[in-house]
């Protein structure tokens, strides 16, 4: 325990020096929000860490594998995809820094901080206006939802992936200037996913085929086709290491929450479900009304909060801003859908899905955002032009004008 507040102190130091760097990567930012972030990820990484204490959590797991050396003595005996990776990254610490448990989970919460302050410049850097949510300011709000910290503070993939999903998307936002993080970003989620980062490279050339002017009709049908082609060719494989053989199965909450939900007489079996109706369950259940205990009712808060959204993007002027969004938007919201596709066939578990939901859903909130400043930015040009018209009108009434 003492070793953990030591590492949590130097994560704190490091954070520091980190946003100071960052601070001068983009003039708009804010550095004491983003100290805040460290101090509020923290805590909800302290939650996740006391809830482990007294349920099943795959955290355990990871580090007693590497503890006991079960894959080996040697540390590319543990390098790999999926579950492997993460005692890939966690051997070092053990048997090269002697952590401990405490201290390979302040540490791999540190990272899933680092991927939400990677988002924060990413926000930044394609929105104008900072748009608000309720009255507040809407990035500072979307990046505190206690849910995707939860999810991203703990010893697992969860936190991996996330420091990845930031990197990469904050290298896609300026690539010529951040080559290195769409690189170091990408091989993270191959890493961790290999067939979901398939999915990001597909939903990036969509994206990017369908917002740049000048391509050919027939050329973005073959990228279509192409891209259809290889979901399908995929599918499978995306599900399976997206959840229907995970060991993460074993996570706090996940399994309670499934226990719950099937003991409950408002839990539904989401194994007859369509399609539709599975995607529906994994964004937005539970809400109030099959939601066990404390954690369930706080889940349920952001899944309103996100069926709210949702429902605002499909008014037709938000649907045709999603139909003329630049590359960005498209291929953050293909992705979400993409992935979210698969991760909705994980059937008879919501528990997982809500896990699982946390890694992308950011990305659902970077297209609501983009949204909400482009309305914002329309009503500012509307403005201007009444000003202008009405400056027009007194001008040309002035000239008129003759002296009696």
């Amino acid at each position: 325990m003492i070793q953990g507040i030591i590492i949590w102190l130097i994560t704190l130091l490091l954070s520091y020096l980190v946003i100071g760097n960052m601070s001068q990567l983009h003039s708009g930012s804010d550095r004491r929000f983003m100290m805040i972030l460290f101090f509020y990820h923290s805590l909800l990484a302290v939650s996740y860490y006391l809830y482990a204490l007294s349920n099943p959590s795959d955290s355990v797991g990871y580090f007693g594998r590497v503890l006991a050396l079960r894959r080996g003595e040697d540390w590319l005996d543990y390098f790999g995809v999926s579950t492997i990776f993460i005692e890939f990254v966690n051997y070092p610490l053990v048997h090269g820094l002697g952590f401990t448990y405490e201290s390979s989970m302040v540490f791999f919460s540190w990272l899933g901080f680092l991927g939400f302050l990677f988002f924060y410049l990413f926000f930044l850097d394609n929105t104008h206006v900072r748009p608000k949510i309720f009255g507040f300011n809407g990035i500072m709000l979307l990046l505190l939802l206690p849910n995707l910290h939860f999810w991203s503070s703990s010893l697992g993939k969860g936190s991996l992936i996330f420091f990845g999903f930031g990197l990469f998307f904050f290298g896609l936002s300026r690539p010529a200037i951040r080559f290195w993080a769409l690189i170091v970003g990408g091989w993270i989620i191959f890493q961790i996913r290999p067939h979901i980062f398939y999915v990001v490279l597909i939903a990036l050339g969509l994206g990017y085929t369908f917002s740049t002017r000048g391509v050919a009709i027939g050329y973005r049908l073959a990228i279509l086709v192409a891209a259809l082609f290889l979901l399908n060719y995929i599918y499978a494989d995306v599900v399976k290491l997206t959840g229907l053989e995970d060991e993460s199965l074993l996570d706090p909450l996940i399994s309670s929450r499934a226990q719950e939900l099937t003991k409950a007489t408002s839990g539904i079996d989401i194994t007859s479900y369509s399609l539709p109706e599975k995607l529906f369950a994994f964004w937005f259940r539970p809400l109030f009304v099959d939601a066990p205990g404390f954690l369930g009712l706080i889940v349920s808060i952001e899944n309103l909060f996100y069926l709210l959204f949702f429902v605002r993007l499909l008014h037709p002027q938000a649907l045709l801003y999603l139909w003329n969004a630049d590359a960005l938007v498209k291929t953050s919201l293909m992705t979400f859908l993409g992935v979210s596709i698969a991760l909705a066939q994980i059937t008879g578990n919501l528990g997982l899905a809500i896990r699982q939901k946390s890694q992308v859903m950011i990305l659902m909130l970077f297209v609501i955002l983009r949204f909400l400043d482009e309305q914002k930015i329309s009503q500012l040009r509307g403005q201007l032009r009444r000003k202008t018209r009405q400056g027009m009108t007194m001008n040309r009434d002035s000239k008129g004008l003759k002296p009696v």
